[in-house]
């Protein structure tokens, strides 16, 4: 990522800045196992000194690297898990007003442990939590849930 700082000149002739980061982009899957068990993981977020449920993500490793070959990585890196059963269901600007960040969204059908996994990396500490509906969704009611790719994977899951 590369931080900018830009002067700008607006509609109405003014001159401002624009500070943005320049993002090669990123990849989410939300993985749903054989039985039917929702997928998120528990991860310390230093930016919001909290930790936060999601779902497995993360940036490209290269520039050609595409958004399936990245949410494929990061699903059995965080989880553990594989599938023959992912699909992409849109693109989503995470963070407009300063980020250019465009996340690839899969969905993983039909998920299943691996035996033996790729580690994942040295800085990451993740919880693995396998859930049902029922239970994402007394999540959501509760406010648990404010990651947004998350929050848009869940919408899009439950909504088809």
């Amino acid at each position: 990522m590369e931080l900018y700082e830009d002067d700008v000149l607006l509609p109405n002739q003014k001159k401002s800045k624009r500070i943005y980061i320049k993002h090669d982009g990123a990849a989410a899957v939300l993985p749903i196992t054989k039985e039917g068990k929702i997928i998120l993981i528990n991860q310390y977020r230093y930016p919001i000194r909290s930790i936060s449920l999601e779902i497995p993500a993360g940036k490209k490793d290269f520039i050609n690297e595409s958004g399936l070959e990245c949410a494929v990585r990061e699903l059995e890196e965080e989880t553990g898990y594989m599938s023959e059963n992912i699909s992409k269901f849109t693109d989503l600007h995470s963070c407009v007003g300063y980020s250019s960040e465009m996340i690839e969204m899969f969905i993983a059908k039909d998920c299943y442990k691996l035996e033996q996994s790729k580690a994942g990396d040295d800085d990451e500490f993740i919880e693995l939590l396998e859930l049902s509906e029922i239970e994402v969704k007394e999540l959501l009611k509760h406010g648990k849930i404010t990651d947004a790719k998350t929050l848009v994977a869940l919408q899009h899951y439950f909504l088809n």
